[in-house]
C-alpha cells in the first residue's frame, strides 16, 4: 500500500497529461471569512514575533480546545490531557516514535491506515497486524478484537470515502479496552465535518485513560496552509508525549499559534465549518447529476468520494482501492470534492465519451 502512494506522488510531481482527482488540497470561498483578522494582518502586528511561539505552554489554547471538545462531544474534557502541535503528520511521528522508543513492535490496526502511519512503522521496525479484512461500512464488517494488551489503531470517519465508524463497534471497543487494557489510538483528522449537522463524535466516549485521538482543524476548515493539530490523551502521559514532541519538531511559527486560536473560536463561539460543509455537499450533488459518475458509496462527512467515473481510467491519476486495502470497490477512486478543476475535468472527460 504504501509503494503504490509514493507511485501516485511521484507522478504528481511530474507534468503530465492525467488529471488528479485524488488530491488532498482543497479550495472553497470562505477562506477569509474563516482566518479574520489573518487574512489581511500580518502575524506580527498580532504576536510577538521576536518569540518561540510556545503552543504546549498556551494554557488558554489548551483550556479552549479542551471547552470545545466537551461542548462538542457532550464529554468533559480537562486542558490536562490537550497536546497542541503543528499538524497531524508532527503527531503521528511523535507517537511512532514514543512506541519505538517504549518497546513495541507490533500494533494491531482496523484497515484502513494512513500511509503515513505506513511509512513510520517501516522505519521503526514495528509490525501492524490487521485484524480485519473489511471495512467498517462493509455490510459484512464484523472484526474480532486481540485476546490480549495491544495498541490498536482506528481510523474515524474513514475519510476516503466519507464514512464514520459504527457506534456499535465504538461501544466494543470501550469494553475491550477495559478488559484487555489496551490503547487506543484513534485517527480522528477527518472529524468533525458530519454532512448532518451533528457535532459529537462518538469515539469521545471511549476510556480516557486508555486513548489518544488526533484532531485536525486545517482539516475542518480546509485551510492546509497553517499547520495545527492536537492530540487527546490520557494525562498520564502528557508531559512524556508533549516533552518528545517539542524535542523531535522544535515550536510552530506564531502564524501557527495564532491559527490555532482562530479555529478554536470558530468551534467553540461561531458557525463553525457549516458552510463549507454545505458547499461540499453543493459540489457533490452537481457532480452525482452531471453523469460524471456511473457509481458512488454513500458518504456521510468530510470532503472525499469514493466513487466510479465515467472517464476513462487511463486519463486520471486516481487513488482507487488498493491505496486503501480495499477489496470489492473495482474501478472505484477517490474524489476530492473541494477540487473544482477535477470536478469540471470530470465533467468534461464523460461528455466527450462517445455515445454507445
Amino acid at each position: 500500500m504504501l509503494d503504490l502512494h509514493e507511485a501516485v506522488e511521484r507522478e504528481r510531481q511530474r507534468p503530465g497529461d492525467r488529471l488528479f482527482v485524488s488530491d488532498y488540497n482543497g479550495g472553497h470561498p470562505f477562506v477569509a471569512d474563516y482566518l479574520g483578522p489573518l487574512a489581511d494582518t500580518p502575524p506580527y502586528r498580532l504576536g510577538d514575533v521576536t518569540r518561540y511561539s510556545a503552543i504546549d505552554e498556551d494554557q488558554a489554547l489548551r483550556a479552549k480546545i479542551a471547552r470545545l471538545h466537551g461542548t462538542y462531544d457532550e464529554e468533559e474534557v480537562a486542558p490536562g490531557r490537550v497536546l497542541p502541535g503543528g499538524g497531524s503528520s508532527s503527531l503521528l511521528g511523535t507517537f511512532c516514535t514514543w512506541l519505538h522508543l517504549t518497546g513495541v513492535r507490533r500494533v494491531h490496526y482496523l484497515p484502513p491506515v494512513y500511509y503515513k502511519f505506513a511509512y513510520f512503522f517501516r522505519q521503526f521496525g514495528i509490525e501492524p497486524v490487521r485484524i480485519t479484512d473489511r471495512h467498517a461500512h462493509q455490510h459484512d464488517f464484523d472484526p474480532e478484537l486481540p485476546d490480549e494488551r495491544t495498541v490498536l489503531l482506528l481510523t474515524d470517519p474513514l475519510w476516503y470515502t466519507g464514512r464514520p465508524v459504527p457506534t456499535g463497534l465504538v461501544k466494543r471497543i470501550a469494553e475491550w479496552q477495559l478488559a484487555t487494557g489496551s490503547l487506543v489510538f484513534v485517527d480522528g483528522t477527518f472529524q468533525y465535518l458530519r454532512w448532518d449537522a451533528g457535532r459529537r463524535e462518538e469515539t469521545a466516549a471511549l476510556p480516557a485513560g486508555q486513548t489518544l485521538r488526533m484532531v485536525c482543524p486545517t482539516k475542518y476548515l480546509s485551510i492546509h496552509g497553517y499547520r495545527c493539530a492536537h492530540l487527546l490523551v490520557p494525562e498520564q502521559l502528557r508531559g512524556t508525549l508533549a516533552d518528545l514532541h517539542l524535542n523531535l519538531h522544535g515550536d510552530v511559527t506564531v502564524a501557527d499559534r495564532l491559527f490555532a486560536h482562530r479555529a478554536a473560536d470558530l468551534m467553540l463561539y461561531g458557525e463553525g465549518n457549516r458552510r463549507l460543509v454545505e458547499y461540499i455537499g453543493a459540489n457533490y450533488r452537481r457532480l452525482l447529476h452531471s453523469g460524471a459518475l456511473t457509481a458512488s458509496a454513500p458518504v456521510e462527512t468530510g470532503y472525499f468520494l469514493f466513487a466510479r467515473t465515467a472517464a476513462p481510467a487511463h486519463r486520471l491519476l486516481a487513488l482507487d482501492q488498493r491505496h486503501f486495502e480495499l477489496t470489492d470497490h473495482p474501478g472505484f477512486v477517490r474524489i476530492n470534492l473541494l477540487n473544482e478543476p477535477a470536478l469540471n475535468g470530470l465533467r468534461e472527460l464523460a461528455a466527450a465519451r462517445p455515445t454507445p
